[in-house]
């Protein structure tokens, strides 16, 4: 029944990784020994807060001393305080302090946080490596930081990326000098349900709403959703939230609000997490088409519970409403905009599928899903990577053809994204999407309401 590569463990949900322990969710990089192997998307990354409700804090005794008048200007620049975020969806706080610097290294004050872990301090002594500096942590990883030319807002700007010889890359990120706000008020809050536990205490869900900073509303809105863990084995990663800083960016920027629902058992959210489990829960997800289909009703029903608060809200515009996901949360989509044809202006599904392609049963649930979809009266936007560890190319490209000889409308494209990259996580590369997601939301605006 099962391959073993059945769901390759390239989790959908992007889980952040321990800044000093074992990496979660992200392949390893190249044991580093002398050269830095620097993962290729460093370039992407942009300096802001991190999305950790832990701040990191440094150490009460940081002292940062000027630097000497004979050290020379390129090493003067490193001197300072740096805040910024690392590890995917920013879900680690960050702090550095560089308190003295001379012509062949410096002091390092580290400090990290995140919900998965305690706070992380450290200090060190640095020492120049090139253009970049090296410091050894007490947990034995190495910390590596370089400094970008030129910097946005005026100020400077940091990449760094913490190391294990025997494992890779632990987590990546990019600071600034500059104390940098969100451009978007974030917002976590819960939603009621019909549900209740074994006792009959009511059960909520979790949501985090991002919002345009100095808005009021009614704003458009789109509700955005999470795939799944993986295999579903790992009960620790059920209880992350998931939220995508760069779709929700994306979105405010162009004065849209953006909620993040976690379905029944993800996240802070009430209840069982189950989507198409086994018969032994603790094995994780199966392949049967009944088992895995029943998840994805369970979670249209979820849905059910969310799109009954938002069209309820204020600040909500229902006459703009847009729906999209990522993995299962893009089929997710599919589906529950073809139950409710008048209900959205469209849909944009990221990577969406139910199964992993490792699986024998995945074209035919796959596609039975994204059937659902075809009622849908407004044309959908599909955005898949080239190189998608959960599903092939061809798979995707099938599942769309069939949701085409449905009645489906829309259009799906393709991206070839940077060596290393893993597709099934495009939603966090918006210089791939951003133009055809313009043009997208420029047609369904634009379009006369069914």
């Amino acid at each position: 029944m099962y391959r073993k590569n059945m769901f390759r463990l390239t989790s959908t949900m992007a889980l952040p990784l321990l800044l000093c322990g074992a990496a979660i969710g992200q392949q390893p990089e190249s044991p580093v020994a002398t050269a830095t192997a620097w993962p290729s998307y460093m370039p992407d990354l942009v300096p802001g807060s991190s999305e950790s409700s832990v701040a990191a804090v440094l150490p009460p005794d940081v002292v940062v001393k000027p630097p000497g008048a004979d050290l020379a200007a390129g090493k003067t620049r490193w001197s300072g305080l740096w805040q910024g975020w690392a590890c995917r969806d920013r879900a680690c706080d960050v702090r550095i302090a560089i308190e003295a610097v001379t012509a062949e290294g410096a002091t390092v004050v580290y400090a990290a946080a995140s919900e998965q872990q305690a706070q992380v301090t450290d200090r060190s002594q640095g020492r120049f490596v090139g253009n970049e500096l090296h410091t050894r942590l007490h947990t034995g990883a190495r910390l590596v930081l370089r400094l970008r030319e030129g910097g946005g807002n005026g100020g400077a700007e940091m990449e760094m990326g913490v190391w294990r010889p025997e494992i890779g890359l632990l987590a990546a990120g990019v600071l600034s000098n500059e104390l940098l706000a969100p451009p978007y008020v974030r917002v976590v809050e819960r939603l009621p349900t019909p549900w209740t536990d074994a006792d009959g205490r009511p059960q909520s869900l979790e949501a985090v709403v991002y919002r345009p900073s100095n808005t009021r509303g009614p704003l458009p809105t789109v509700v955005f959703n999470h795939g799944s863990t993986g295999r579903g084995d790992r009960p620790d990663w059920f209880r992350l939230t998931w939220t995508s800083p760069e779709v929700a960016q994306y979105f405010t920027a162009k004065g849209w609000q953006v909620v993040f629902p976690q379905r029944r058992g993800r996240g802070k959210s009430d209840g069982l997490y189950d989507e198409g489990f086994g018969a032994n829960p603790s094995a994780g997800c199966s392949c049967q088409p009944a088992r895995s289909l029943a998840g994805l009703d369970r979670a249209v029903a979820d849905l059910d519970v969310v799109m009954a608060h938002v069209q309820q809200r204020a600040d909500v515009d229902k006459a703009r409403l847009l729906i999209g996901g990522v993995s299962r949360g893009g089929i997710l989509s599919v589906a529950y905009a073809g139950a409710q044809p008048g209900m959205f202006l469209g849909v944009v599904n990221f990577a969406g599928g139910w199964l992993g392609d490792g699986c024998r049963e995945a074209a035919a649930v796959n596609r039975a899903g994204f059937v659902r979809g075809a009622a849908m009266p407004r044309p959908m936007l599909w955005l898949y990577g080239e190189r998608d560890s959960f599903y092939a190319l061809q798979h995707s490209q099938a599942s769309f053809e069939a949701f085409r000889a449905a009645g489906g409308q829309g259009r799906m494209l393709s991206y070839a994204q940077a060596p290393g990259r893993d597709g099934h996580h495009i939603h966090n590369m918006p210089s791939l999407w951003q133009a055809d997601l313009d043009a997208y939301l420029g047609q369904i605006v634009s379009a006369p309401p069914h």
